[in-house]
């Protein structure tokens, strides 16, 4: 089949994108398991990155990689090998030199290509794939310059050919859960964003570690000043602000700190008398940015790639109703989180709220993320549906690249962006990742139950704040500062709880001379607790090895409430550890509501 003819086959069959996508649908794995067409792939850069997208593809159902590609033939041995030792066909290899892409993309059995390429490789090689009638996938970022970003858009449009970005943050399950959260209003109206690439990649991706010598990405670093790879960091945040649907970026204003960061690391690792110690670096150890968006909205981003760190993201979102952390693994919520006036756990609003891509396990790079964006990826091309990222998804994530310069260049003057959409942003309804199933928030309800002419109230400590309103003239407060912590459920136990090392209490206000039960749950998730729970001046309950979890009842009298105040208190007895309460339950007298 010609190049010509492939292409028109493609787009009479669906697979259209950039300006034809007003309809753009995010595929939800739409073809069951190991049914439709084979989906035939090559792929353009086999080093490191290149062979774990590869390793990663082979647990695709029904994808054949037919064709490989890359200057170095050590690569391209040992990614075959890959792909032979799965019990696959060996791919055609291509290595004759730069352009050798351009005899794989001459090929009429490909559907799809995969690029994995230094930076300057991937808008030519995708334009040039779009141009053959081959749909890309290539890694981040997929231009460098705002003329290249340009030419992805119009060679999409043009030949209505899919180009996707593999940005993989923005199908991390954590990431995905947040967007859940914010389409069914938990953090109402986005207000701001922080995010960042916090990663200390000087000493091994940048420079080779047991030398110094510079690897492919050095060039950069001597030659622009500007954040050179924020992908990673506004990918989840666009589809969080819904950004080139609905609404857009309008300026960026950035500013670098002076470089200092690779001169020490050289110094530290090599010496003084190293070259790297000596040269010169264009780029800042610091960029910051803020954009402003059309709606009036902010978003604040940050390189950081050259200090020594550990790795992280410091992703934020803040609502007019709420606000979610990664840094803190913690979210704040109006009406809901207020009991505490303090972060509360992220974990169960993840569990909650985990979007209907993650509901199976994945194996794979980056815990699994990986492989579900290369599935849906090819799911898409096997169905004739859009990828999940489409084109302009992928220049405005690029795009941050040449703007942040220009703006460091400025002095930190505003730079406005391009309109890659040109006007389509306002009308276009969001699509990645949409999930309409019904969710409930964790703990934001309590279970109210009627019991042998009891109202029994049970609240779930460390999940949520805590106003019982549920039960006539009952309320309840912290006292001693106790703090949320959640970790993962096992064999059924509670995955949460509030704690506190010194001496913490619950007072609870109840109608005056009134009878019931207050019980408290405790489960000591690490086996190390010995702890008291005392009741008003009750004898303590000493307890000790209560792995397996123990309720403990107290049973409460008309002496007991007639000042309206019940009250207990949690004693730790070991030190450097804390007490623990996982549930509440409270019974009074009465008849369900």
């Amino acid at each position: 089949m010609s190049n010509i003819n492939r292409r028109t086959f493609m787009q009479t069959n669906g697979l259209l994108t950039a300006g034809l996508l007003a309809s753009h649908v995010s595929p939800l794995f739409a073809a069951p398991a190991g049914t439709g067409k084979t989906v035939r792939l090559g792929i353009i850069g086999v080093g490191g990155r290149g062979r774990l997208l590869l390793a990663t593809l082979l647990g695709v159902e029904n994808i054949e990689v037919k064709a490989l590609c890359d200057i170095d033939k050590n690569a391209l041995a040992a990614a075959s090998a890959i792909v032979t030792t799965a019990g696959r066909q060996k791919p055609d290899e291509y290595s004759d030199g730069d352009h050798a892409y351009q005899k794989l993309l001459e090929r009429d059995d490909l559907d799809a290509v995969i690029i994995a390429t230094p930076w300057k490789w991937h808008t030519p090689m995708a334009v040039a794939a779009m141009n053959a009638g081959i749909a890309v996938a290539v890694e981040v970022p997929a231009a460098l310059s705002i003329e290249e970003c340009w030419e992805l858009v119009n060679t999409s449009e043009k030949t209505g050919i899919a180009c996707m970005m593999l940005e993989n943050w923005s199908f991390r399950q954590d990431n995905l859960a947040v967007l859940n959260m914010i389409r069914q209003g938990l953090l109402g109206k986005i207000v701001h964003c922080h995010c960042a690439h916090s990663h200390d990649c000087i000493d091994h991706w940048f420079f080779d570690p047991a030398t110094g010598n510079d690897l492919w990405p050095a060039e950069y670093l001597l030659k622009y000043n500007r954040d050179q790879y924020p992908t990673h960091s506004v990918g989840p945040v666009y589809s969080w602000m819904d950004i080139g649907c609905g609404d857009y970026l309008d300026t960026i204003t950035s500013t670098a700190t002076d470089s200092f960061g690779i001169n020490d690391m050289f110094v530290r690792r090599f010496g003084p008398d190293h070259p790297g110690a000596k040269r010169q670096y264009a780029q800042g150890d610091i960029v910051t940015s803020v954009i402003k968006t059309k709606k009036g909205k902010t978003i604040v981003v940050n390189y950081d790639m050259q200090l020594p760190r550990p790795y992280d993201n410091r992703w934020m979102v803040q609502g007019t109703r709420g606000i979610y952390s990664e840094s803190r693994n913690a979210v704040y919520l109006a009406d809901v989180s207020a009991g505490y006036h303090e972060w509360e756990p992220f974990a169960p609003y993840q569990k909650e709220y985990d979007h209907q891509w993650w509901q199976q396990k994945y194996t794979g790079g980056h815990g699994g993320t990986d492989f579900l964006e290369l599935k849906l990826f090819v799911e898409s091309i096997r169905n004739g549906t859009p990828p999940p990222l489409d084109v302009y998804d992928s220049v405005l994530m690029s795009c941050l690249v040449p703007l942040s310069g220009q703006s460091i260049a400025a002095g930190g003057t505003p730079v406005k962006f391009p309109d890659f959409t040109r006007g389509k942003w306002q009308t276009r309804k969001p699509t990645f990742a949409l999930d309409d199933r019904k969710f409930t928030v964790p703990g934001a309800k309590t279970m109210i139950v009627s019991e042998n002419g009891m109202q029994i109230e049970t609240l779930l400590l460390g999940v949520t704040g805590h106003k019982t309103s549920g039960l006539p003239g009952v309320n309840l407060c912290l006292v001693g500062n106790p703090q949320p912590y959640s970790w993962p459920a096992i064999d059924g136990q509670p995955s949460h709880c509030l704690y506190a090392a010194k001496e913490w209490g619950i007072e609870l206000t109840v109608p005056k001379n009134s009878t019931g039960i207050i019980s408290v749950y405790a489960y000591d998730f690490d086996g190390v607790r010995k702890q008291t729970v005392t009741f008003g001046s009750r004898q303590p309950d000493e307890l000790e090895k209560f792995g397996k979890g123990i309720w403990l009842d107290y049973p409460f009298t008309a002496k007991d409430s007639e000042n309206g105040l019940l009250r207990l208190t949690i004693q730790n007895k070991v030190n450097g550890s804390s007490g623990v309460l996982s549930k509440l339950k409270i019974a009074i007298p009465g008849s369900s509501k």
